[in-house]
């Protein structure tokens, strides 16, 4: 009997848990004010242009452009541009590529944009043709736009197909992907300047007059940078980027005290009043993050 060699399959990538997958229209401007959670966010452009900032950066995203917010990610969008629609989903990401995706944004070629296509077109199909296209997020009830994520619990094979489509859509961007670059406008470059002297002195009680100093502008003229890019205040963000911080080294197994004094919190209780107050959730529920090989 002829011999015949065999490969190994290293798998590179992973999505073993989806927390939403919905399109959303608006027909005039919206602005989405802001958020962070612990798992990934990929939102692209079905038609109109939307301004996104993520972290430090900030970008300007027309029809065929798509984004990636890693966990822990500060990420706020608005609208620039009348009848704009978004696809936008969450999972868990894993695997050697989950790097990659980081800090991306990408301009879909023709077949990428296919890719989207036939996943619109089978979640369509999978879910008795229901559309979520007409879901207006001023009014949205939150059973409706988990709804193209619903069958999952009760049909494992409509998930497993949902997952394989976004596997091809990875996979293609991995390999023949069009990056984005941020914006290059003075606010915005100012915006990533305020964001990075934050992120770099975090175990710091750092005032809203430092930052306007450390940047040479006013306060009034930090305070309006920040209600642009990030749908916050300059306190508001810091502390928001203290609690991410902190629930990362909670997960990578620091105590609360640890985490207390690493961060500039002046005692283990305040931080665990400030934690819970902003997180939802005492840091004590923290989990340690799974590993896995």
């Amino acid at each position: 009997m002829r011999h015949i060699p065999s490969y190994e399959i290293h798998e590179q990538i992973r999505i073993d848990r989806m927390y939403s997958f919905f399109t959303t229209y608006y027909k005039n401007t919206y602005t989405f004010s802001g958020e962070s959670h612990d798992f990934w966010e990929t939102a692209y452009v079905i038609s109109g242009s939307i301004c996104v900032s993520a972290n430090e950066n900030v970008y300007n995203l027309e029809e065929g452009d798509i984004i990636f917010y890693e966990p822990l990610v500060m990420h706020k969008y608005y609208t620039t541009s009348p009848n704009t629609k978004l696809l936008i989903f969450s999972y868990d990401l894993e695997g050697n590529m989950a790097d990659f995706f980081r800090h991306k944004v990408f301009h879909l070629n023709k077949q990428q944009k296919g890719i989207i296509s036939s996943l619109l077109g089978y979640v369509n199909t999978q879910t008795e043709g229901a559309d979520a296209s007409n879901y207006i997020p001023e009014h949205y009830v939150k059973e409706d736009w988990l709804y193209y994520v619903k069958p999952i619990n009760t049909d494992p094979v409509y998930g497993h197909g949902l997952v394989l489509y976004i596997y091809q859509l990875m996979i293609s961007l991995a390999n023949d992907g069009k990056t984005a670059q941020p914006s290059r406008s003075h606010e915005n470059v100012l915006f990533g300047r305020a964001v990075k002297y934050m992120t770099d002195n975090l175990s710091e009680p750092i005032s809203v007059e430092a930052v306007a100093k450390h940047l040479n502008v006013s306060i009034s003229s930090l305070k309006r940078i920040f209600d642009k890019c990030a749908g916050m205040g300059v306190h508001k963000y810091y502390l928001t980027l203290k609690i991410n911080m902190a629930t990362e080294l909670l997960e990578n197994g620091l105590s609360v005290n640890e985490v207390a004094t690493k961060l500039g919190f002046s005692s283990p209780s305040y931080f665990t009043i400030a934690y819970t107050r902003e997180a939802k959730v005492p840091p004590s529920q923290i989990k340690l993050k799974k590993r896995r090989t």
